[in-house]
């Protein structure tokens, strides 16, 4: 009875621990378009963040399980502070989610949690930035601190995680004509070990990521852009066996945003799993709303 259980627990978590990966971009740990183009310094931006996904299908080593869905729907706080450090930019900021995630399964009782996520503090540093060139080339190391809502029996929908990880972002932006803007992206994750999964001990290793964002004005004040996400890695074991296999993701995503005032301004994006290897390919919408003081 009691291996029966553990080989259920392991199926159900292989099935459902990628829904980390989905909600990142609900919690806007993905970057939209003109985001690594600094603002002035001495300027304090906060964003507000609203999201909701849903899954058109949970796959696990590329197959997909039947009957099986994930939900979440965020709402996040972010503040960003510019200044400057021995002649360069500086970006200091803090993200702190909220998240409702639910999910069901075949044969099992749908399940939901909603609280706090992790928190994130990060620093970014512009080491070439030109505006008159258009050209900027950006660092930016994140921590991310176990603080977020827990439950070791339940941790494939709690809104924390249970472990530190650190994210190392790496941009290159470069401006073309009068409006128009092409972005490259290399982002990895190194994560701490969890060791409240299901009474054990959870190891992932490192994930890479690669965003390629192209942008360009409608009007004076209104651009669009698109991103596109390729995620490998990531691979999770626990006792020795693989709970998880790396990641093979690709991702795409829309957003229209426009500047309301030199204060205000507004976004709106769509995005859509085009494929997953492990976990929920999710599609939906977020909007996002900044004011700079």
């Amino acid at each position: 009875m009691a291996g029966n259980k553990v080989c259920r627990i392991r199926t159900r978590a292989a099935l459902l621990l990628a829904c980390v990966g989905a909600a990142q971009a609900a919690w806007a740990g993905d970057p939209s378009a003109r985001d690594w183009i600094p603002a002035p310094v001495g300027t304090n931006l906060i964003a507000g963040y609203l999201a909701g996904l849903r899954s058109s299908g949970l796959y696990a080593e590329g197959q997909r399980v039947k009957g099986a869905s994930v939900d979440v729907n965020a709402l996040v706080y972010r503040q960003m502070h510019y200044r400057d450090f021995y002649g360069k930019t500086v970006q200091l900021e803090f993200i702190v989610p909220m998240y409702r995630t639910s999910m069901d399964l075949p044969g099992v009782p749908g399940d939901h949690q909603t609280g706090i996520g992790d928190v994130t503090l990060g620093s970014a540093i512009w080491f070439y930035n030109n505006e008159q060139t258009k050209t900027w080339f950006a660092w930016e190391p994140f921590i991310v601190a176990p603080v977020g809502r827990y439950d070791g029996s339940r941790p494939d929908v709690s809104p924390g995680k249970n472990r530190w990880s650190t994210i190392q972002d790496f941009s290159f932006v470069k401006g073309i004509g009068e409006s128009t803007y092409l972005e490259a992206i290399a982002e990895v994750e190194i994560y701490g070990r969890n060791t409240d999964w299901y009474g054990q001990t959870l190891k992932k290793d490192p994930s890479f990521r690669f965003f390629a964002l192209a942008s360009t004005n409608l009007t004076p004040d209104t651009y669009t852009g698109v991103r596109y996400r390729y995620e490998t890695g990531g691979r999770e074991t626990s006792s020795g066996e693989t709970v998880a296999t790396r990641a093979r993701n690709h991702q795409l995503a829309v957003e229209l945003t426009h500047q309301i005032n030199d204060a205000n301004q507004i976004q709106m994006q769509y995005i859509h799993d085009l494929k997953v290897e492990n976990g929920p390919r999710m599609r939906g919408v977020q909007l996002r709303y900044v004011y700079a003081f």
